[in-house]
């Protein structure tokens, strides 16, 4: 049984993970959300005014009264804006697993800060949720996605075809990673 915790703040050498707030909404729009490059592979379209990223925000901090819901705010320590977002989502109680899903903005890319920000969450995810198994995927195109699910110790599982749509409305194939919580070192 998963112990549910909600979005807990969790803090890296350089990130803050917390929960989003209505006042990120800015920070939303100019850093990731409306850039047609960073939302390219993800399965939700450019945000086309700071408007769109302020409703999905509301809708956010609105389920944030769920314990079951976790929505991170990737937040830089040196400047302290929001950059990007990371998630647990597709929780399964019974199955006792989840997904990880992340997007941040161009500038902040090749940085190593989404594996920081992911390498936070696995701990998090295993061991205080009771998570078993942890997946993570990505658009076949976007290798520097694969990159970052390797170097946070995920196994590479097989590419699934045309296994959901992208924001054109065309099927795409994604490549599946995981990890399970007696492969992870500090859940022995």
């Amino acid at each position: 049984m998963l112990a549910h915790k909600g979005t807990q703040r969790i803090e890296t050498e350089r990130l803050i993970l917390r929960p989003f707030t209505l006042s990120d909404a800015n920070d939303m729009f100019k850093n990731w959300a409306s850039d047609d490059e960073v939302t390219k592979y993800l399965t939700w379209p450019t945000h086309s005014s700071i408007e769109v990223s302020q409703m999905i925000i509301d809708s956010w901090v609105a389920a944030y009264e769920d314990s079951r819901y976790y929505q991170w705010a990737i937040e830089l320590k040196e400047n302290h804006q929001a950059i990007g977002s990371i998630s647990l989502m597709n929780v399964d109680d019974e199955k006792e697993c989840g997904e990880i899903g992340y997007c941040i903005g161009r500038r902040y890319w090749n940085q190593g800060i989404v594996t920081e920000a992911f390498q936070a969450l696995i701990p998090f995810c295993l061991n205080e949720i009771g998570i078993e198994r942890l997946v993570a995927r990505h658009h076949i195109n976007n290798s520097a996605s694969g990159r970052v699910m390797r170097k946070c110790g995920l196994s590479y599982e097989g590419t699934l075809r045309k296994v959901e749509k992208n924001t054109q409305g065309e099927f795409v194939d994604c490549c599946y990673y995981s990890i399970l919580k007696d492969e992870y070192p500090c859940s022995k």
